[in-house]
C-alpha cells in the first residue's frame, strides 16, 4: 500500500480464488491498470505475523481492466483469463444437440469458482422478445440490477472470436452441479460467474440450472423439464427453482 492506505503502485497482486494464480503489476487505488499473470510461490511471515505471499516473475501478456459497455466487450477478445484457463475447457457438450460445453480440467469440490461471465451491456432498444436467437446469451448484471442484462453478441459467440471469459458456454440441466453467483472481477468488474455445488471431477461437464420463466422459454427447455424426474415425480416448476437457482438468467 501506498503512504494513503491505498492499494496503489507497481508491484500491487489481486490473487485468484485458488490462492496459487495472480495478476501482478500497476493498480491504483486498488483498480487494475496493466498487469501480468504470476503464481504465488512461497509465503513468508512479516511484521506482527502478517503473510507476504512470495511471486515468481511476472510473464505473458499485460491484462487491463475493461468494463463492458453497449457496443464493446473489451479490446483482448482472445487473452484468456489465467486462473479459469487452468479450471475449465471448451469441448463438445455431452447433451445431444447442445454443442459445446464446459468441462473440467481438474478434480473440484463444492463452492470453487470456475468461470467468469462476461460480455458486452445489452442495449434494452434491440431486445427482441420474439426470439431466441439473439437472446440465448443474455444473463443479468449485477452492476446494474434489477433492469441490466449482459450479452454475448452473436458475433463473439465463437471462441474463436471471444474467449476471454467463458462462463456463457455452460448448458442446462435439471441437476446442476454449480450456479451462476456473483464475483467482483480485476479485469471486468462485477459480474456473474460460475461455482460449484458439488464435487466434480476432472473431464466432467459442468451444468447450472438456466431457471429461466417457463411460460417463456425456448421449447427445448420446455421439453426438457417435462422430462425432467422433478416433473414426472409432480413437483412443480416453481419449487425447483426455489431449491436449485440462486439467481434466474431470466431476460430482463
Amino acid at each position: 500500500v501506498n503512504s494513503k492506505g491505498q492499494l496503489t503502485g507497481c508491484r500491487i497482486a489481486y490473487i485468484y480464488p485458488d490462492f496459487l494464480t495472480a495478476l501482478v503489476g500497476n493498480f491504483d487505488n486498488g483498480s487494475l491498470i496493466q498487469a501480468q499473470e504470476a503464481e504465488v510461490q512461497s509465503i513468508m511471515e512479516g511484521e506482527n505475523g502478517i503473510k507476504i505471499p512470495v511471486f515468481g516473475r511476472p510473464s505473458g501478456e499485460y491484462h487491463h481492466r475493461e468494463i463492458g459497455t453497449f457496443n464493446k466487450i473489451c479490446k483482448d477478445l482472445l487473452l484468456r483469463d489465467p486462473y479459469e484457463a487452468k479450471m475449465i475447457e471448451i469441448k463438445e457438450s455431452t447433451i445431444p444437440g447442445a454443442k459445446e460445453g464446459i468441462f473440467l480440467l481438474k478434480d473440484v469440490e463444492p463452492n470453487t469458482i470456475l468461470a467468469f461471465y462476461n460480455g458486452s451491456r445489452a442495449d434494452p432498444e434491440d431486445f427482441d422478445p420474439t426470439t431466441w436467437e439473439t437472446n440465448n446469451y443474455k444473463i443479468f448484471d449485477p452492476a446494474n440490477l434489477p433492469a441490466g442484462t449482459i450479452d454475448i453478441p452473436v458475433w463473439a459467440q465463437a471462441t474463436s472470436s471471444y474467449c476471454g471469459s467463458l462462463a456463457h458456454k455452460c448448458n442446462h440441466s435439471f441437476l446442476p452441479n454449480s450456479e451462476f453467483v456473483v464475483y467482483d472481477h480485476p479485469k471486468f468488474g462485477v459480474i456473474p460467474c460460475i461455482i460449484t455445488v458439488a464435487d466434480i471431477f476432472k473431464g466432467e461437464e459442468v451444468f447450472v440450472g438456466y431457471g429461466y420463466e417457463l411460460q417463456d422459454s425456448p421449447d427445448w427447455y420446455q421439453q426438457a423439464w417435462k422430462n425432467s424426474i422433478f416433473a414426472k415425480q409432480g413437483s412443480t416448476y416453481k419449487d425447483w427453482v426455489e431449491c436449485n437457482v440462486k439467481r434466474p438468467i431470466g431476460l430482463r
